[in-house]
């Protein structure tokens, strides 16, 4: 059986399901495919840092995480490896959010050492060419990567490396895609991948532990809302949900994608009954007529599972200080829907006038009872259906053959 190192983003205590059906898609792809293979999973710092969140307590995943940084040698060790998701190999991330947590975490004495950390670690410094000849990266996003970050001397040299020697690469939105192509001065490959979690099919998560929670949406279906997690709630957009809840004739109901109180402007929004599990939330989606969201990942399992997403985004602001999170910035929500012809369900926090709001309302209204939200979810399903085949017929052939020399 084909040894693979799998290698994502740390998602401590399982608090952000979004990055949680990332890691169990490669699980529905190694599910699907033929060969049989073998996956060890890596990353910075384990789900176990912390106490793992409460509805997560109990469930049986199909992984087991190892630190990276303590097993790395053995990661040579495997017949390929996977980068899976997220912004793994961007700049801004390895300075702030992955700094940071090392620190926070003792994992690092201080910026420096955390830095030559994430260098061997997720831009294999010291790690041989032929290792890069073997390894793939699926799902990731260099969205907010500009010159001035190739300029740096240290990251720089090691991500050009890293890309350019890679046996193949795949990124998350066209943007990245067109980036990779210029770093890899190749005009010819396709590198837009789908998201990471669009790689499980509707029905892939059922090994998961559901309850009643999940199974119980009301009859003619319901609306389901979680906002405030990720921008700050424009004064319109309560009564906005309220409108589309009353030209649907669906309920809506607070859905708990990560632990926390309801924000205050949509307090009378109550929440679905009863004690969830971790595998409710994701089962739950295709159950909904409708998700309003302004988190990333929600919007994309929803649109995954068929259920169409209006997703809530400020205008993309100019970072202020050093410590602004771009791996937070809602550039990504906008460009996740402008790729697949969706921006009529990605909604501005700018204000808005009311002739406004019901011209809004009522296209979102025309394209769920009309068919047109459908035909959005179709075209991502189609394009995460072939992203995934590109990416399973790939592995399979690199797990297959020869081990690969290193690329140019």
């Amino acid at each position: 059986m084909a040894r693979v190192a799998v290698i994502t983003a740390p998602n401590i205590g399982y608090r952000n399901t979004g990055m949680l059906t990332v890691d169990l898609a490669f699980e529905s792809l190694r599910r699907r495919m033929d060969a049989g293979i073998d996956a060890t999973w890596f990353t910075l710092h384990t789900p176990e840092t912390v106490p793992l969140r409460e509805c997560a307590l109990g469930t049986d995943l199909p992984f087991r995480f190892h630190p990276l940084a303590e097993h790395l040698d053995t990661v040579r060790d495997h017949d390929a490896v996977v980068f899976w998701g997220d912004f793994l190999h961007t700049r801004h991330y390895l300075e702030q959010d992955a700094t940071n947590r090392l620190l926070d975490f003792g994992f690092a004495e201080d910026r420096d050492a955390a830095r030559g950390l994430l260098n061997r670690t997720l831009l294999f410094a010291d790690q041989p060419d032929e290792l890069l000849a073997r390894t793939l990266s699926y799902g990731g996003t260099i969205l907010h990567n500009t010159q001035s970050d190739y300029e740096d001397k240290d990251y720089g040299p090691l991500f050009s490396r890293m890309v350019r020697r890679s046996h193949r690469v795949w990124v998350r939105d066209p943007l990245s895609a067109a980036k990779i192509a210029h770093l890899r001065e190749d005009r010819t490959t396709d590198y837009f991948g789908s998201d990471a979690a669009l790689l499980s099919r509707p029905g892939d998560l059922d090994h998961l532990p559901t309850t009643d929670w999940s199974r119980s949406v009301p009859d003619g279906g319901a609306i389901g809302v979680f906002l405030g997690a990720r921008t700050p709630i424009p004064d319109w957009l309560p009564a906005f949900c309220q409108d589309l809840s009353d030209r649907l004739g669906a309920p809506l109901e607070w859905l708990p994608w990560f632990d926390r109180d309801i924000p205050a402007p949509v307090g009378h929004i109550a929440p679905r009954p009863g004690r969830h599990t971790i595998g409710d939330l994701p089962a739950v989606l295709p159950r909904y007529r409708l998700v309003i969201t302004d988190t990333y990942h929600l919007a994309v399992n929803a649109w995954g599972a068929g259920t169409p997403a209006v997703c809530v985004g400020a205008p993309e602001p100019t970072p202020k200080t050093h410590d602004d999170y771009l791996t937070l910035s809602d550039v990504k929500k906008h460009v996740f829907h402008m790729a697949y012809d969706a921006t009529d369900f990605y909604l501005s926090t700018l204000p808005d006038s009311g002739e406004g709001h019901e011209r809004r309302v009522d296209r979102l209204v025309q394209l769920v009872e009309g068919g047109g939200a459908d035909t959005v979810a179709r075209r991502i399903r189609a394009h995460a259906d072939h992203s995934a085949a590109a990416f399973t017929d790939t592995l399979t052939s690199l797990l297959g053959g020869p081990r690969p020399t290193p690329g140019p």
